[in-house]
């Protein structure tokens, strides 16, 4: 699930480096100041202070980062590594302040020209979406989510055509406190598959994928809860690129998701996954970007995990969740631009193991985001925007209102 904590820090932690090609080094430092009405995302029936301690729902973040890059090409090999540390503020929810401590490194590695691929690590630090845990014993507490990612890629272009593709991933994902709904885990996958390119530049893709993935921190599994050591999963997706015309371009996936745990079926999922995205210029200056996108991803649940009576149980251990979205942005001049985007989220809670009276859970979430952007000068980026999120669902307690507006300054050298 998207809400607005992840799409603000999509939309207005500052704005990262304008990449030159000619440009090996880069430095860019910002700040952000935002006003966040509900920033644990709690509903209305729900006294704050039984789970802050504190009558208000609303802060004031100050978000401080600075990141340095490098982009350097030697001969075929082109090498990007960049770093940032973001400082992270709350006026009145201080235990909440955090350094977060990110990275990105890619090596763009040739063989010939008709062998290359990737290989790059990705490492990031940010708050658990208090959306996602609402209702349960780790809602309000500060709950650092890392994420570590490693992978390799490979083409071997066998013609102009006809393109054989391959790749390793190894994921690792850890919480600081314990999260029931998507537990500390590792994920090893490999994957392959074959590509067309047309001469038109479009391009087919069909690609599997296996991958074997361990709870980290769980030597056996716990019946009592259905709670497993280790599942694998199993992932076949057909992905398309077509430029239509000079002014639109189409890009979709369709796929099968199996996912199968070690000791409790209970607890496996399997469905179809995708999504379809259209990018349109009807004039130079407007663009107009639509999407759907489906995705299932481990939402378990246990008895125990529920922090307060005014929160309705219900029992998962998958999520379904469906996005439709628009965003149109005007380039107002060639210095300010005005951003608009829509999101309809659609989630459903499957795999219930805990027979309850009341029916699954079904979450609906209306997104809506406007952002004004102005670049002065070359180095330097203002934004401000403004973003409205409404959740309702069919179990009490869960849906929530929340409203938040920024402002942010960017320079880049």
């Amino acid at each position: 699930m998207l809400d607005m904590q992840q799409a603000m820090a999509q939309q207005t932690t500052p704005h990262p480096p304008r990449m030159v090609p000619d440009k090996t080094f880069s430095v860019t430092a910002g700040t952000t100041f935002t006003y966040d009405s509900n920033v644990f995302r709690l509903s209305p029936l729900v006294n704050p202070i039984a789970l802050t301690g504190q009558p208000r729902r609303a802060d004031q973040i100050i978000i401080t980062s600075a990141t340095l890059g490098f982009n350097k090409r030697y001969s075929m090999q082109r090498f990007e590594v960049t770093g940032t540390l973001v400082d992270n503020r709350y006026m009145n929810f201080d235990f909440l302040d955090f350094l977060g401590k990110n990275y990105n490194a890619a090596w763009h590695w040739y063989v010939t020209p008709y062998l290359h691929g990737r290989l790059t690590s990705r490492h990031s630090e940010a708050l658990n979406n208090f959306a996602n845990l609402s209702g349960f014993l780790n809602g309000t507490n500060r709950n650092l989510r890392t994420l570590d990612n490693y992978h390799f890629d490979g083409v071997l272009e066998l013609n102009r055509a006809w393109h054989l593709i391959g790749g390793l991933d190894h994921s690792i994902m850890k919480n600081s406190r314990l999260t029931i709904q998507d537990f500390n885990n590792k994920v090893t996958s490999v994957e392959g598959g074959i590509r067309y390119v047309s001469s038109s530049g479009g391009s087919l893709t069909y690609r599997v994928r296996s991958g074997r993935g361990e709870f980290i921190n769980r030597p056996a599994p716990l019946p009592e809860f259905l709670f497993d050591t280790r599942f694998d999963e199993m992932e076949h997706d057909l992905r398309m690129h077509w430029p239509v015309t000079v002014k639109t371009s189409i890009e979709g996936r369709i796929g099968y998701l199996d996912r199968k745990h070690a000791h409790f079926s209970q607890r496996d999922f399997a469905g179809f996954v995708g999504d379809l995205n259209i990018s349109w210029m009807p004039t130079s200056k407007v663009q107009v970007m639509g999407g759907w996108s489906r995705q299932l991803s481990n939402y378990q649940t246990a008895p125990f995990a529920f922090q307060h009576s005014i929160f309705e149980r219900f029992s998962s251990s998958y999520i379904a969740t469906n996005r439709f979205s628009i965003a149109p942005t005007w380039q107002i001049t060639e210095k300010t631009a005005l951003r608009v985007r829509y999101d309809y989220v659609l989630s459903d809670f499957h795999g219930a193991v805990v027979p309850l009276p009341t029916e699954s859970r079904s979450d609906q979430m209306h997104s809506g985001l406007v952002a004004l952007d102005w670049r002065p000068l070359n180095t330097l980026y203002l934004s401000a925007a403004f973003h409205r999120d409404h959740r309702s669902s069919n179990h009490r307690g869960f849906g929530f209102d929340s409203t938040a507006g920024s402002v942010s300054a960017t320079l880049n050298f």
